[in-house]
């Protein structure tokens, strides 16, 4: 049988049987736990023997993260917030990064509307002319009252979906919205008593999950619970390549192919030009520059 991956306990992983959305425990055969880590989100097959589900094999994935480990994500929900904290467009370009080189669709959603005053709006209009004018899906929501989390939810319908942000932009609180509402895991917590039960049984530890969880919402939507992602860092995205991430600078063909937009004359680089002419964000694009700087310093080091 296909099964989902919504949770591990030790050596046990709760699944859900896609074609009878029943969840099981089940445990890894000796060859899956010699050659493969299975990450939350994994698709895998299940064979009963001796009374157990055994995982034998994992499919192959659309994608997978190391930190946090996870795998098969659909959409990446950043939030930021429009005050306290303002928001923090270094690490949403980072992500944005992130999801394209991760095939993974960026959701920017802006988050405590309700705050909304004069600095505020300002924030909106830079969001709206850097990023949505570009081509990228951005909600705004306050979860104080609510407001257009519906919205967002209608967008990740069908999907599995990760949020992540900085600490304070209201993640959490978006994700506690949704899953008080839509939440579908009761026979998920039964799963976890049992699990709990043989583990004192078995004096294996505490009956605790670790830290990443798939919840299930109604009509095959599911969230992903991955704390880590607001420290993210890039790690393995070649300093070359950084540029095709930014959907704004594809617009401009420069004299060279392999421009990178960084070290080149004004002459022959066009994107450069247009950030001097202000078709392109200029401070977006020093943020490129330094994410470049970076990531090439990382690939420079490999070969000292």
């Amino acid at each position: 049988m296909k099964c989902k991956i919504t949770e591990n306990f030790f050596d046990r992983f709760i699944v859900k049987d896609l074609e009878t959305n029943e969840h099981k425990i089940a445990f890894l055969s000796g060859n899956v736990k010699k050659k493969n880590s299975v990450l939350i989100g994994d698709i895998v097959q299940v064979e009963k023997k001796y009374d157990k589900n055994i995982i034998v094999n994992i499919d192959k994935r659309k994608n997978e993260l190391i930190r946090p480990p996870v795998a098969n994500i659909d959409n990446l929900i950043i939030v930021l917030s429009l005050k306290n904290p303002t928001p923090d467009y270094m690490l949403l370009d980072k992500q944005l990064v992130l999801c394209y080189f991760k095939n993974i669709n960026p959701i920017i959603c802006v988050n405590k509307l309700d705050l909304l005053d004069e600095d505020s709006k300002k924030e909106i209009e830079y969001i709206n002319k850097v990023y949505k004018n570009n081509g990228y899906d951005v909600f705004y929501t306050s979860s104080k009252t609510e407001e257009n989390i519906d919205l967002l939810l209608k967008k990740i319908e069908g999907t599995t979906s990760a949020f992540s942000g900085n600490s304070g932009v209201g993640k959490s609180s978006i994700t506690n919205i949704i899953l008080k509402n839509k939440s579908n895991n009761n026979d998920v917590q039964t799963l976890k008593l049992e699990i709990g039960d043989i583990a004192r049984k078995t004096k294996r530890g505490k009956h605790t999950t670790k830290k990443v969880s798939l919840f299930e919402l109604e009509n095959n939507t599911y969230i992903l619970d991955t704390p880590g992602f607001s420290s993210y860092e890039l790690y393995d995205i070649p300093y070359k390549e950084l540029k095709h991430a930014y959907v704004e600078f594809s617009k401009y063909n420069c004299e060279f192919s392999d421009c990178a937009h960084v070290i080149e004359n004004e002459d022959v680089c066009l994107v450069k030009r247009n950030v001097k002419c202000s078709n392109i964000d200029k401070n977006r694009y020093e943020r490129y520059v330094y994410l470049y700087d970076k990531l090439k310093k990382i690939d420079d080091r490999k070969y000292k």
